[in-house]
């Protein structure tokens, strides 16, 4: 029997599959395509994501697939800039970059050589997933081999990434939430002339035009995307012929100058699924959730889904939580997910605007809002905290996300933080606001539960023979001290998947808080 059963392999099955074979777990993948998809999809993930590759193993293997995200502006009716869409000033939070565009089969590439390079995972691609039945201990799961016989296996848990036609999502019998956002656009992928390059904006644009509205996303290489609303009169009938295309790229580029590499029309959708959780059965990806991409977070959130439930499994297979910590899922990704969908619905209610005489009302009110410029949005300040689940509520910075700057230790230089401990729950406090005598009844404490206790120095690291228990770490920018002081805590309890548990105010907050934790667990 397998521990874990995967449906779909595209990126976030990929990842999945990657968290839990690192963690040891029995995996088995079906996708009823053999080959990675070759043409892009998704063009874009944030620092959250890369952080997941980077525990994964992967990121210094991704070079050659990304490049920097580029900033945004959004230009109004009358061809002013409204608002700007920025990164985040450094030192970055994550270290990483706020956010990378990307070739997502170079990507996926690259998760499934590493999967392959663990014999607990077994792919099975080409074989397509019928249906599956659970129980108490297991779910069945029946499937088609490349010739069409029948065969089926078990499986302690299965997830359905499988896309948002999900016939796992299908079967559960599991409805989507819509949040009344259903659009037609058109999705062009070009590869430029290099000669032709710099002729292009030098940002990603929203056009938020009434005439046609449509965005432009520089990507990895000479890849550049464009999307344009559909109108009514277009008849597209599933075909998008290249006479029309270049009739649409005619401000930017002419025949010649760039070759069409993928071109399809897609409907918008803002939907959610009102569960992600029948029993053993769970949904991930787009099978869950599908967000319009205004914010570039589909891909993101989907991988959110599979570093939140990838622990979790792994703790209740290995025996270290009871079945209850699985139902934590839903609670925590799916408020998140619909916030964040209302949230991209907005961004593209400014664009998608058809009304002249709004679209003018839209650009003078944000402007005026502003005081006559444009407003200025940081993408990776909108993405929510968790408010519910596995989280010490009432606690400050409790569901929000623990950030991971470089370190020194005693032995290693400038290495990032979470690469000093495999994934797991940790205790993380500024020794400058800890006496000695309150360190070693902490110490003490978080040795017997088995959890690490990392202590941030802001100026020098101690003698290596002091605290010998304790994980020192020397921060070179102040990132954590700076990020705990705004809240005025001294630390906090950090899951496996890098959100806060619990904020800690003062020393017997770190062991009360540790005491209800263990005992939730068990």
């Amino acid at each position: 029997m397998f521990d874990v059963a995967i449906v779909g392999y595209g990126p976030v099955g990929a990842t999945l599959a990657a968290l839990l074979g690192k963690q040891g777990l029995q995996v088995v993948v079906f996708d009823k395509t053999k080959d990675i998809y070759p043409k892009p999809r998704a063009v874009g993930f944030d620092h959250d994501a890369m952080r997941i590759f980077q525990r994964i193993g992967i990121s210094d293997l991704l070079s050659p697939f990304i490049e920097p995200f580029r900033e945004g502006i959004y230009i109004g009716a009358d061809d002013q800039i409204i608002q700007h869409v920025k990164h985040m000033p450094a030192p970055y939070p994550l270290t990483w970059p706020p956010h990378f565009t990307c070739d997502q089969p170079g990507v996926e590439s690259i998760l499934r050589s590493t999967n392959q390079k663990l014999s607990n995972i077994t792919t099975y691609l080409g074989y397509e997933f019928t249906r599956c039945n659970q129980n108490s201990e297991s779910v069945q799961i029946d499937y088609l081999d490349p010739n069409l016989v029948p065969n089926h296996c078990e499986a302690k848990f299965l997830v359905g990434c499988d896309g948002a036609s999900s016939l796992v999502r299908n079967q559960m019998g599991i409805e989507l939430e819509s949040f009344e956002y259903d659009e037609p656009w058109i999705v062009v992928d070009m590869k430029v002339n290099e000669e032709v390059l710099g002729t292009l904006p030098k940002t990603n644009v929203q056009y938020c035009k009434p005439k046609r509205p449509s965005t432009f996303i520089s990507c990895p290489g000479n890849h550049r995307r464009w999307e344009f609303m559909t109108l009514p009169g277009d008849t597209l009938d599933g075909t998008v012929t290249d006479a029309y295309l270049w009739e649409l790229l005619s401000p930017w580029l002419k025949p010649g100058q760039a070759e069409i590499w993928r071109a399809a029309s897609y409907r918008f959708h803002a939907l959610v699924a009102l569960d992600w959780q029948d029993g053993r059965v769970f949904l991930a990806g787009d099978s869950a959730h599908q967000t319009p991409p205004f914010l570039g977070q589909g891909m993101c959130q989907g991988l959110r889904d599979a570093v939140n439930l990838a622990w979790k499994l792994h703790h209740v297979v290995a025996g270290l939580s009871t079945h209850k910590l699985l139902s934590t899922y839903t609670l925590e990704r799916r408020p998140n997910v619909v916030e964040t969908t209302k949230l991209a619905k907005e961004f593209g209610k400014i664009i998608s605007e058809r009304d002249p005489f709004k679209a003018k009302l839209r650009d003078e009110k944000i402007l005026n809002e502003n005081h006559g410029g444009p407003r200025t949005i940081i993408r990776q300040n909108l993405i929510p905290s968790f408010t519910d689940g596995l989280i010490a509520t009432g606690t400050p910075l409790a569901g929000s996300v623990f950030p991971q700057p470089l370190v020194d230790t005693h032995t290693r230089l400038g290495v990032m933080l979470d690469e000093l401990l495999e994934p797991c729950f940790r205790l993380i406090m500024l020794v400058d606001k800890l006496t000695k005598q309150e360190i070693e009844a902490i110490g003490q404490q978080a040795a017997s539960y088995g959890v690490p206790f990392v202590l941030v120095h802001s100026e020098k690291l101690p003698q290596l023979e002091s605290e010998p228990d304790c994980i020192h770490v020397l921060e070179a920018n102040g990132l954590i001290t700076k990020w705990l002081q705004n809240k005025s805590i001294v630390g906090a309890i950090v899951r496996p998947d890098h959100y806060v548990y619990s904020g800690i105010t003062q020393a017997s907050d770190a062991m009360k808080y540790m005491d209800l934790l263990i005992s939730y667990l068990k």
